[in-house]
Order: structure tokens, then sequence, then C-alpha cells
């Protein structure tokens, strides 16, 4: 299997689980009408592979994105539904379909329910019925397909144009830095959002709330410090600075026209440039001799990886590190080791192992099974 393969399958595996997410039971505001379209809490899905993950549960306050279709138009007509289609399945009326139901719908999660003001009614959407809509046919086996996004403000609707024109959604997240400026400025790694998609495919009223399971599209990256030398004092290695730099992957467009297994599914564009400051301090991060400090910095970066052209995180993106080792001043730089792959909705840790006077930068999965070894060959110390 080829590496834009593998990545594929794997970023298609978390997407495919969100159709296949099971409806709990959550508290839930009642509803002023049992016809009510109510959200349930949403999860997270959290694999072996993926269990460390960046938000394990929604955060409360967060609002997502909503697009919801049901009713397609008539073939050949822009403004005539189809109404005995309703209860077709998502796969035989998507070609037709418009957003009838929701269209960039916000939904916020408040720690326990999901509330959201349809068009501005003061309340809920109703699920099709034969009393406000007398055309519908046998609407209760209407199968309702919905598709979110977290968070909303992050993601721009590419398709449908407006909740009357047809279009299978396709969904952009942006970063939140500009294409122009230098690789020399500082980008601020806490405007960037954990970007999360789902979808719920043939939804029945009569199962009752939609649970919308999201799935990470980003990677998160932190670092390590390793100090593997023996000895005393003159062993300990402070580190002083740590940054990431180059020019970074900036956009995702997922497009759900396509299979998930096909070509344009998901596609990359652009890049910012700037340098993340991990560690910044003058006086230093002392790491004695055999010992380690598992995150510098307390926090991962989140990263979009783009694996479709194989330059995943960027563009001449490397680590650079100044340290002391033996009473001197020293910087080390790395570039991403070409067998490191990164995954989305995977967090990695970059280990800066030093080893005498050798400084190797490694990579691993955060569960602790899945090793990117790079090695110290496109190590530069001076």
């Amino acid at each position: 299997m080829n590496i834009q393969m593998k990545q594929r399958y794997i970023f298609s595996v978390l997407l495919l689980l969100c159709s296949a997410c099971q409806q709990e039971e959550w508290a839930q505001p009642e509803a002023d009408s049992s016809d009510a379209i109510r959200f349930a809490a949403p999860s997270i899905t959290v694999e072996k592979l993926t269990r460390s993950t960046f938000h394990n549960a929604f955060p409360t306050g967060g609002t997502f994105g909503v697009l919801g279709y049901c009713v397609p138009y008539q073939r050949g007509s822009d403004t005539e539904m189809d109404w005995a289609s309703g209860s077709a399945y998502w796969g035989n009326k998507s070609g037709n379909a418009f957003p009838d139901v929701f269209f960039n719908q916000a939904v916020t999660y408040d720690g326990s329910a999901c509330t959201y003001n349809f068009e501005n009614s003061g309340g809920p959407r109703k699920w099709y019925n034969t009393t406000d809509d007398a055309a519908a046919t046998s609407p209760d086996s209407y199968r309702y397909t919905f598709f979110a996004y977290y968070p909303m403000d992050a993601f721009t609707v590419e398709s449908p144009a407006s909740a009357t024109t047809r279009g299978v959604p396709k969904l952009t997240f942006t970063m939140p830095f500009t294409e122009t400026g230098d690789v020399a400025t500082e980008l601020d790694d806490t405007q960037t959002s954990d970007a999360m998609v789902s979808v719920v495919y043939n939804h029945l009223r009569t199962t009752g709330n939609v649970g919308f399971n999201f799935s990470h599209i980003m990677t998160g990256l932190g670092f390590a410090v390793n100090n593997y030398n023996y000895g005393g004092d003159d062993e300990t290695v402070t580190v002083k600075k740590v940054t990431l730099s180059g020019n970074f992957t900036r956009s995702i467009t997922i497009d759900f026209s396509k299979n998930t297994n096909e070509d344009g599914f998901y596609t990359y564009s652009g890049t910012y440039p700037g340098t993340y400051a991990i560690y910044n301090n003058e006086e230093g991060l002392a790491v004695a001799p055999n010992s380690s400090v598992p995150l510098i910095g307390d926090r991962h970066l989140l990263l979009l990886s783009n694996a479709t052209d194989g330059t995943y995180f960027g563009k001449d993106v490397k680590v650079q590190v100044e340290y002391i080792y033996g009473r001197q001043e020293k910087i080390a730089t790395a570039e991403r080791p070409s067998q490191f792959q990164p995954r989305a909705g995977v967090r990695y840790t970059a280990q800066l192992n030093f080893v005498g006077e050798t400084f190797a930068l490694n990579f691993i999965a955060a569960d602790n099974e899945f090793w990117e070894d790079g090695g110290d060959s496109d190590v530069s110390i001076q």
C-alpha cells in the first residue's frame, strides 16, 4: 500500500466511524413539540490509535455548524421537491439533494445539552410531518442525513452555496494564519482550534435525538527531552529554546460528494510561514543525566498533515534546539525524517534525544505503540 493510500485509509476510517455512531441517551431540554429535531450531547471518536487525543470530550460552550438533508428536489427541477423520496437512503438521493433541513445551522453545547435557534424562531426545527407539510408522504419513514463541523467559524461551506441550492457538502477548514509573511514571524498556537467533523447518515425521526460522534482532522505534536548521558553535572543538558519553523499546510477541504477512498475526497491547499516557539527561556531547562522531561512547553501544537503530496506539515519545516552541553552553547537543527508520516487524529511526541555529543530527533505516537524513528542522519549541530 503506498503512502497516500495509507494516509487516506486512516483518515477515511475516522470519518466512516461518524456514520456508525450509536445513539446515546443524554439529558435534553423539554421540547415544545414532540416533532422537534433535537441533538444529543456530542461525543468524540477515540480509537486505539488515537486514544490520546486533543479534546476527549466536546468542549462546553462549543458551537458547531450543521448541514441537514432529507427531501430532495425532483429530477430536473430546482424548486419542486420530491416528497416521495424523503424515505430514500442518502446514496440514492444525494444527486438531487439540497440542505432542506439545515443550512450552516449553529448549534451550541452547554455541557449537558445542545441548543439552537432555527431561523430566528426562538426554538428548534420540526421533523417533517403531515400537519405542517401536507405533501409529505409517510414522514415517519423519512431518512435524514446531517453533517457537522467544529468549530463552526473556522470552516467555510464551499458547497452547497445556499439553503436552496443542490449540493453535497464540501467543507474547508483553514488555519488562522495568513499566507503572506516571513518564516521568522512568531506564530501564536493558542489561536488554533481542534477541528473536528461528524456525519450521521439516514437518521429516522423515530430513532430520537441526533447524536454526533466527532473525529479529529488535525495532528498533534508535542516535544520531550531525553538525556541519555550517564555521569556528573557536566553531562547535564540545558535546553534554552525549541522552535518549529517553515511554511505550514494551511487548509484542508473535505468533499463528501466523493467516496472516502477516492482521489479528491480530501485535498490540501496553501501554506502559511512562521515559527512556533515551543520553549523559550534564557535560564534554560536543565535536564540531568539519565532523566527526561516528558512535555516541554506543556502543550501540543495542532497542525494539518498533507499526506496527498508527501509534504505533511508543510515545506522546509524544521526543528531547531538551542542548548548547553559541556559548558558550550550549541544549536541543532533537524528536518522531518522521511519515514515520519504524521496522520490525522493522532498526537505525536518529538523526542529530543541527547547521547554524548550526539543529538537525535525521534517521533513517537502518544499511545506508545506506533514509533516513527528519525535517527540523526538529518541533524546539524553547530
